[in-house]
């Protein structure tokens, strides 16, 4: 291992088993929790199917997804286990910042919500992500999109009233830090955000790095080239969501979901090949893992 790493916590398969919700055989599905996932558009309605298919495959107790009327028979027939709000929507079949108050709304009523998969990066969308900080107390789960529209005033984030998970690419964190690419230290940027934000940060890609605000710093060594493709982005947040809304800390349903989400990746790889694997192949993975996890 490098030197750089060295002083991480390397995240185990013990570790993440312990870490997970834990599943009483009285329990009931509002015990799991709810999500909440503000995800998708015209251009992207993969993206909330992705979201929602892996939340659901990782235990949370229910799904409402917010979505645009355009692709709202799409998902519904792909994911009949999730219910569904219809936000308004433009010429264009994004979003626009009308649904802010019933999204804030339905907000209440979840223990979790993903938000920014697929939402386009527009005006419109800022305004909602950026009220969805200032006004929610839930904890979020803010990727893609979200990411994109907050590198524009990254203070938002001293403005929020929950717990926040980012979960940017190296691209994105170039974004956010104000940087070009190859300038970006995955540890330094991602530990500087964390700390001044008071959030916990992922920052994706080969050796995964996680921050909590509390300068901890972990690594996840699953996961390997044939995850990157459209849409596996999307599972990861969907699978921490999942985790999050269930009642574990922000850091925990974040060491969880990348270890998970690698490890079925790892799987996916052994049995159809880096260049075949797709994204929908790590989703249908995961019930095998957490049969061997044993649950």
């Amino acid at each position: 291992m490098d030197d750089k790493y060295q002083y991480m916590s390397v995240i185990t398969q013990d570790m993440a088993k312990y870490k997970l919700p834990k599943r009483l055989e009285d329990f009931h599905k509002g015990n799991f929790g709810k999500l909440f996932c503000i995800c998708g558009s015209r251009e992207m309605p993969g993206s909330a199917w992705f979201v929602v298919s892996s939340a659901i495959k990782c235990g949370v107790g229910g799904v409402k997804s917010c979505v645009v009327p355009s692709i709202y028979e799409i998902i519904s027939q792909k994911v009949p286990e999730t219910t569904f709000c219809l936000s308004k929507e433009d010429d264009a079949g994004f979003m626009t910042e009308d649904s802010i108050e019933m999204i804030l709304n339905e907000m209440k009523k979840c223990s979790a919500a993903v938000i920014g998969c697929g939402l386009g990066w527009r005006k419109s969308i800022k305004s909602l992500v950026y009220e969805i900080i200032r006004n929610t107390s839930i904890p979020l789960v803010i990727d893609a999109d979200g990411i994109n529209v907050i590198s524009e005033n990254i203070d938002i984030l001293k403005e929020a009233r929950c717990e926040i998970i980012l979960t940017p690419h190296p691209k994105e964190m170039a974004r956010l830090v104000n940087v070009g690419l190859e300038s970006v230290d995955k540890i330094k940027h991602a530990q500087r955000i964390a700390s001044k934000y008071k959030i916990t940060v992922l920052l994706k890609g080969h050796r995964t790095v996680i921050l909590d605000k509390e300068g901890n710093i972990f690594l996840n060594t699953t996961g390997n080239v044939g995850m990157a493709k459209g849409g596996s982005g999307d599972v990861l947040s969907g699978m921490i969501g999942s985790f999050l809304a269930q009642g574990i800390s922000p850091i925990d349903a974040t060491i969880c979901g990348a270890f998970i989400h690698g490890f079925a990746g790892d799987r996916c790889r052994e049995k159809l090949s880096s260049v075949s694997m797709i994204p929908s192949d790590i989703v249908n993975e995961l019930s095998n893992l957490f049969l061997e996890f044993g649950f």
